[in-house]
């Protein structure tokens, strides 16, 4: 996919509450390039879809892999919803039919860009050796959650959900037991620096967030888990102090454990 746009400074969104969500790693905004071509009519939404159509395999020139889904009914209005002043900006012709009734959720750096030139130059500093994408690739036919940013692409000129932060299958199956999730939770290095992670003995079956707080009890950040028993959290712009956290099971609404780390420089 090229890219004529000028080179742009990486978007950091804060966490969104619209619609009462706001579980998105935004993390993932700084591994997407060109951001001024992605218009944001949300910046955290959580859907539900069945993934459509994956063959042949849709790994792009920039690393990024393009998924079509078929939105469950509450969210079949994301394929054509458009806003006067962001399709003003196509740069095309709307793309919408190319899959008819599709939405288009992008998991951004699965593979290694080979895109030339400018191009191939941005997206490989965007898709950086560190970086280690752990969302889970989905096959045809399954039925999925999705969170991730709701944004115009006006390169392609469509609507997507890009960048996808969490996939999970939808199984009907909760996590029986939250206490074993937490159980053997470790929190290291302890007390942090530059970095801390926060790993879980398991991975979750279900998307399971990591809520972070103030001494005081001012929310901070809302981190969710899915096919991952990992989060790494980069904390060295954290004040030094306290802080504390809160494990919860997002579809049973259940606080698994509560506990307290400390950031020090």
């Amino acid at each position: 996919m090229k890219r004529t746009l000028l080179l742009v400074g990486l978007l950091f969104i804060a966490f969104s509450n619209v619609n009462g969500q706001g579980l998105c790693d935004t993390m993932y905004w700084h591994h997407t390039y060109l951001n001024e071509r992605l218009k944001i009519y949300d910046s955290c939404v959580t859907i539900t879809a069945t993934i459509d159509i994956l063959d042949p395999p849709f790994l792009t020139g920039d690393g990024d892999y393009h998924i079509y889904t078929t939105p469950d009914a509450p969210y079949t209005y994301m394929v054509n919803y458009r806003t006067a002043p962001y399709k003003a900006l196509c740069l095309g012709t709307d793309s919408t039919l190319k899959f008819p009734g599709c939405l288009n959720v992008e998991e951004i750096c699965k593979g290694t860009p080979t895109d030339t030139g400018y191009d191939g130059k941005v997206e490989k500093s965007a898709c950086s050796s560190t970086f280690n994408d752990t969302v889970y690739l989905p096959n045809i036919g399954e039925h999925v959650l999705i969170q991730g940013t709701f944004i115009y692409d006006t390169v392609h000129c469509w609507n997507e959900i890009h960048p996808v932060s969490t996939m999970a299958l939808i199984t009907g199956i909760n996590e029986i037991n939250g206490a074993a999730l937490a159980d053997g939770l470790k929190i290291f290095p302890q007390p942090a620096d530059d970095d801390v992670k926060f790993q879980f003995n398991r991975t979750p079956q279900t998307v399971t967030l990591v809520k972070i707080y103030t001494v005081t009890g001012k929310q901070l950040f809302v981190y969710g888990l899915a096919e991952t028993n990992t989060l790494d959290l980069d904390v060295s712009s954290w004040p030094t102090g306290t802080y504390l956290y809160s494990i919860v099971l997002k579809n049973q609404n259940e606080v698994i454990k509560n506990g307290k780390f400390i950031v020090t420089h």
